[in-house]
């Protein structure tokens, strides 16, 4: 009777030891770990700060939910390459079965939604009807009485404006009546902000006057009252616009960056912005998804259009990841 319990109390034991010891090898992260997770995050962050708005609320849902679940992704994936827990990589396992069938889902929606013969439900409000675009105009319409309101009250005033740099960029968009305007701008250093395109208050609405879409400009930003505004800008000659500078700065020898093959979803030439749905980018360590990229000389867009297959090059310019060579694919 001893003799069995010795038995099995030994493979007991011998269990005890063998779990632990593949928990102890599923525990240990992979060499490279850490560049590959700071690759995720700098592809994340770019990724959101080149995206471009329609101005619907419901294509810019659709636009953000995408990225939104591709880089969830692209994390996820990169979790399963390094990570040892086995609970998170099971959860990474889950990210990926469940955030691809809503990619499709709400792909299919933009599809449909391109179509000539679509239509949006019967009973569906249209695009800034929703309740805070409802107060935001009850707002607006508070402000025509003579009644002043209390947003007219004198804005704070920023640092003196010597003290700010002056920003190289072209506008995109202009909402005198909101006293905003859209800017794609280089590094506003006072701010700690990268280049990207973004919205901006301005500090005094009239300094938009006689500006439109298309022009360069300098400008200054700064914060006022909590927000980020424009403090003074002005149209004509200077630096050139960030697409432009990207240009400026060689790329690695072309020869030995890969081939890789996507689908042209939006090309914007006057801004030098090309959207793929692309594949794989082994020497940017980034998986397929869909992003925008700047184009390293604008003039590579020419006749490139939305739906063209193509094989491209990518690299990182100027810190930004950009386009270096496109051409159509058969």
């Amino acid at each position: 009777m001893k003799r069995p319990l010795a038995i099995l109390a030994a493979v007991a034991v011998l269990g005890t030891t063998l779990a632990a010891t593949e928990h102890l090898a599923l525990a240990q992260p992979a060499k490279g770990a850490a560049a590959a997770f700071e690759r995720v995050r700098e592809v994340m962050t770019n990724r959101f700060k080149d995206t471009k708005l329609a101005g619907d609320p419901d294509k810019d849902f659709a636009t953000l939910l995408i990225a939104h679940h591709e880089d969830l992704i692209f994390l996820a994936r990169t979790q399963l390459e390094h990570g040892g827990d086995r609970q998170l990589r099971q959860l990474a396992q889950k990210i990926l079965d469940d955030q691809q069938k809503q990619i499709d889902e709400v792909k299919a929606w933009q599809v449909r939604s391109r179509e000539a013969g679509y239509r949006a439900q019967p009973d569906q409000p249209a695009p800034g009807s929703g309740p805070l675009d409802q107060k935001g105009s009850q707002s607006a319409q508070a402000t025509l009485s003579p009644t002043p309101a209390p947003s007219a009250a004198p804005a704070q005033s920023a640092p003196a404006a010597a003290n700010l740099p002056l920003i190289a960029g072209t506008v995109e968009k202009v909402d005198t009546a909101g006293g905003k305007v859209t800017i794609d701008h280089g590094a506003i250093p006072n701010l700690n902000m990268d280049a990207m395109t973004m919205v901006f208050r301005a500090q005094d609405p009239a300094l938009l006057n006689g500006v439109k879409a298309g022009d360069k400009i300098q400008f200054q930003a700064d914060r006022v009252n909590g927000q980020i505004s424009v403090v003074k800008i002005q149209t004509g000659r200077g630096s050139p616009a960030p697409a432009q500078q990207a240009a400026a700065q060689p790329a690695a020898a072309a020869a030995n960056l890969p081939m890789v093959s996507g689908t042209v979803e939006k090309v914007d030439t006057a801004q030098g912005k090309v959207t793929l749905d692309h594949g794989p980018i082994p020497n940017l360590n980034m998986d397929a998804m869909t992003m925008v990229f700047r184009a390293q000389d604008p003039a590579m867009l020419k006749g490139v259009k939305a739906g063209d297959k193509v094989r491209f090059q990518a690299d990182r310019v100027n810190g930004q990841i950009s386009v270096v060579k496109i051409q159509k694919g058969r």
